[in-house]
């Protein structure tokens, strides 16, 4: 009885196990089944579509409609797990950041990606490359909710295996993002968009953000990276 005592108070003073981590991770998991169940071909169709280097007019036209209720759900799944990792890392580095903040953060760089390359693409009139980028970039957001799912779980109930856990899921979204800007390249080039304004676009609207994200994380009291 003495040792459920202790087992309890450990788990009640350790936040990244608290309860409505628990009931987070049950809501994604709730909602992929939902999905499952109503979509099932989605899966197949998404899975296959997240490999391909390009995407067929079929592919924009049936798969990656924003008012398809498994794609959206899909994209809250991972915008969930994704502002997890991101309050788990935070908190181990000793910084108590609030979920629900993370949750809009996350799906505040969605959207802003999204009217950054609508605007792009009315100012340029190369609306046919820029929707395919578009739509890429929401197949491996949702691909990097899916991979980093067991991560997610794993922190919140693994304690002693958190700093590898952590530093594993940095450099899964780091590779990720460059498999990103790698299909972002090879669309561009592939509409005849000449190489130089590729190079400026990723510069000046992604590759700047990350880097000043980059800065602000190691400018950050760690105890994930410093004993």
């Amino acid at each position: 009885m003495e040792q459920g005592t202790v087992s309890d108070h450990m788990r009640a003073t350790d936040p990244l196990s608290a309860e409505w981590v628990t009931v987070v991770l049950l809501v994604v998991v709730f909602l992929m089944a939902l999905i499952n169940m109503s979509s099932p071909r989605k899966w197949r169709l998404l899975g296959q579509s997240m490999f391909r280097m390009r995407l067929g007019r079929q592919a924009l036209r049936e798969e990656m409609d924003l008012q398809d209720r498994a794609f959206l759900g899909l994209l809250l799944v991972a915008t969930g797990v994704l502002a997890l990792f991101g309050w788990q890392a935070l908190t181990v580095r000793g910084i108590a950041p609030v979920f629900p903040s993370l949750v809009g953060l996350v799906a505040g760089i969605i959207l802003a990606h999204y009217l950054v390359l609508r605007t792009v693409g009315a100012l340029t009139r190369a609306s046919a490359g820029l929707e395919e980028y578009l739509y890429t970039g929401f197949l491996i957001f949702i691909l990097t909710g899916m991979v980093m799912l067991p991560l997610v779980v794993l922190i919140a109930y693994r304690t002693a295996w958190r700093p590898g856990l952590i530093l594993a899921g940095v450099v899964m979204l780091v590779l990720l993002l460059l498999y990103r800007w790698l299909r972002g390249a090879w669309i561009g080039m592939g509409e005849g968009v000449p190489l130089r304004y590729i190079i400026l676009y990723f510069c000046a609207a992604e590759l700047l953000p990350v880097l000043l994200v980059i800065d602000h994380w190691r400018s950050t009291s760690s105890p994930l990276f410093h004993s």
